[in-house]
């Protein structure tokens, strides 16, 4: 079978402050000058992967043939990447979320410490207030804290009128009516950042940040060692998605619409590619009940040209934290780009300006012919009969949450992106591979054998949850694997069906005519009963180049084929909201993450790389030279096999023993690394 050609991926996963660890394999893939095809991300991930995307379009405007030129790209790019982690470090300063005294979780804090209501009469009025038996009529015993309560909400609630009005105008929901307006004093109505606040966050990827320096872990990481004037911005604040994929780099981020409960992605679609999407998908809007699809099954593209950190900011809007995104903060709809969609969000498909722009966008496609005209009305008039495209499509009042919530692992993005673009360039799956390196924010949840004996209630319920977050991210590489090896297999038994074929058309040109023609009327009458193939009028009219065709087509149908990477950390020392030392952060757990993730992806890197069986491309074999280099040795340990079945066992277990020893003791040469002389245990720092 020929060598496959090579798509690559590379896939971030949402996890709040665990970002930290991608912004460590980010900082691999820089120094062994891996690029990719595809970029996905999903909630933090999504704006570690605009800044990767930011990153290597810069690389290809200073290298636009980059081939023999990776190291020294590596020194050029170094500063910025450098940037990057410093602004990683610098977020509790930053107050990504504001637990200062003085901000609004302060002025929370500071109240409810007033607020004169002790836990007995709480769980008093709570108690009664549930019990299925209770009266209209209080017992005596609550009377006393509903008093308490209720002067207590006048207060707070800015007087007895305004208690009245609530309870007058919202009777059957007041106590929720009652929160937000207590809530809104502190603007925490929404979330934890109120609205404009979170601009933080995107500050800190679009202004202009200095490169980390040695000195800063001891010095302190807010101190400014350079000019200004020697800043990055880690993503320009006007990038477009069109910019990423004019350079060659599809980014695709996951959002969740807040309407609908739908999968959405940010990226970059002209009107063309909306056709073909919608061409290839809208019959399962289209059907009788959509709603029967799993959530993450449908990917809804729609066309236009967001905004690059402003769709990953749509991404990472956890819950809680950060309100919902407006559409239109994604897309500029006053951008050129977006005009098809402003039309679309507007008046749906029965806009006249969108369906214009439809047309003309179908017939670029299709062809402008008198039968590509007539498909498009009729194809224009299911659109616009369609009630479930249009409740599911977006529209202007739309806002979105978190993209994690629902694909937490965008590796289909990946495959979408890659089959898209096999589609458009005219290639067949069958010549091409994914290599995707997915990058999982969660070790396996394994527990310590001492903490199994006699668990308490919270501790049973925050491991059966750390199980299934695990659980969740895993699904998404075994649905992969299966995939992948019911494609192979119906692969091999095309090759082996093709390679039938062409023995017997060499066989048949050396019998006879009449032997000849009784073989093909065998060969068509076998074909007919397995029921697989249409006859041709006569049976020796091209009967195996047919057959030929027939069986690649079906290989083309086949899946693409999927090379999943995994990259995981052995720990996670930051949970998910640690971004402010109140919350849990600590410098030194933050920079275990970033050199974790550096050194377990040089690893994974060159173990794959080391392991390929076909001939590796000139990108593989100049990226496993920068591995060698950094890692500090050559040979890779060769795994020796028996025919003896105790002696195979023997080898394996002495192999495995071998790798685990050089897996913990290999060290990095870069000296020029930030974390290298004190801070990284594959370091000049001993590993412990």
């Amino acid at each position: 079978m020929a060598t496959k050609k090579k798509r690559r991926g590379f896939v971030m996963t949402g996890g709040g402050a665990k970002g930290l660890y991608e912004a460590g394999v980010i900082h691999a893939f820089h120094i062994t000058g891996m690029e990719f095809d595809v970029i996905t991300g999903s909630s933090i991930g999504a704006m570690n992967s605009a800044f990767y995307a930011d990153y290597l379009l810069r690389k290809k405007q200073k290298f636009p043939n980059v081939s023999g030129k990776r190291a020294e790209a590596v020194e050029a790019m170094d500063p910025l990447v450098k940037s990057f982690h410093r602004a990683w470090l610098l977020m509790p300063e930053k107050r990504v979320i504001d637990d200062s005294e003085e901000g609004p979780i302060g002025q929370l804090k500071d109240d409810l410490l007033k607020f004169n209501l002790n836990l007995p009469q709480l769980v008093r009025i709570a108690w009664w207030n549930t019990d299925p038996a209770k009266g209209k009529i209080p017992e005596p015993g609550v009377w006393p804290a509903l008093t308490k309560l209720l002067s207590e909400l006048v207060e707070r609630l800015g007087g007895a009128g305004q208690l009245l009005r609530i309870f007058k105008d919202h009777r059957g929901e007041f106590a929720r009516q009652a929160l937000i307006t207590y809530l809104k004093r502190f603007k925490l109505e929404r979330s934890l950042v109120p609205p404009g606040d979170d601009q933080n966050l995107r500050m800190i990827f679009t202004e202009p940040v200095t490169p980390l320096r040695p000195e800063h872990l001891s010095q302190g990481i807010g101190k400014e060692l350079d000019p200004q004037e020697m800043g990055h911005r880690l993503v320009f604040p006007e990038r477009t998605m069109r910019e990423y994929a004019e350079a060659g780099v599809d980014v695709r981020l996951t959002r969740a619409n807040y309407r609908t409960g739908r999968l959405e992605i940010s990226m970059y679609l002209s009107n063309e590619d909306f056709i073909r999407y919608m061409e290839n998908q809208a019959w399962r809007l289209e059907a009788q009940d959509p709603r029967t699809l799993p959530l993450g099954s449908f990917r809804m593209q729609i066309p236009g040209n967001p905004n690059a950190i402003n769709g990953a900011l749509a991404s990472g809007r956890f819950p809680g934290v950060f309100g919902p995104y407006p559409i239109d903060g994604i897309y500029p709809l006053e951008h050129t780009d977006n005009e098809l969609l402003k039309h679309l969000l507007a008046g749906s498909f029965d806009d006249e300006t969108a369906a214009q722009a439809l047309e003309k966008a179908y017939l670029s496609v299709y062809g402008n012919t008198e039968k590509s005209q007539q498909s498009w009305k009729k194809q224009l008039k299911r659109w616009r009969k369609s009630e479930n495209l249009k409740e599911f499509f977006p529209n202007h009042r739309d806002a979105y949450v978190d993209g994690g919530a629902i694909d937490n692992t965008p590796s289909n993005s990946a495959v979408d992106s890659t089959r898209e673009w096999l589609e458009r360039e005219k290639q067949s799956k069958r010549d091409y591979e994914l290599e995707l390196f997915v990058i999982w924010l969660h070790p396996e949840p394994r527990l310590d054998p001492k903490k199994l004996q006699d668990p308490a209630i919270f501790e049973v319920v925050g491991r059966t949850l750390e199980i299934q977050g695990a659980a969740k991210l895993s699904s998404d590489s075994v649905v992969v694997g299966t995939i992948n090896t019911f494609g192979k297999r119906g692969e091999d038994l095309g090759d082996a069906f093709q390679a039938l074929l062409a023995g017997t058309q060499q066989i048949l040109k050396d019998l006879d005519p009449e032997k000849k023609k009784a073989a093909l009327e065998n060969i068509a009458s076998q074909a007919k009963r397995a029921d697989v193939y249409r006859l041709p009028s006569k049976a020796e009219d091209g009967l195996l180049e047919d057959l030929q065709k027939w069986g690649a087509d079906r290989m083309d149908s086949l899946p693409l084929h999927v090379d999943m990477v995994r990259i995981f950390p052995e720990a996670m020392p930051l949970s998910t909201l640690q971004f402010t030392e109140r919350f849990g952060y600590r410098q030194e757990n933050a920079l275990k993450m970033l050199t974790m993730g550096c050194y377990n992806t040089l690893w994974a890197l060159r173990e794959h790389l080391e392991q390929q069986r076909e001939p590796s491309d000139e990108q593989d074999q100049e990226a496993l030279a920068l591995a060698k280099k950094w890692m500090g040795f050559d040979e890779w340990p060769v795994r020796e096999r028996s025919q003896d079945e105790e002696e195979n066992e023997q080898l394996k277990e002495a192999y495995q023993q071998k790798m685990a020893d050089l897996q913990s003791s290999w060290r990095c040469t870069r000296t020029a690394c930030v974390f290298h002389a004190s801070v990284c245990p594959h370091g000049a720092k001993p590993t412990q």
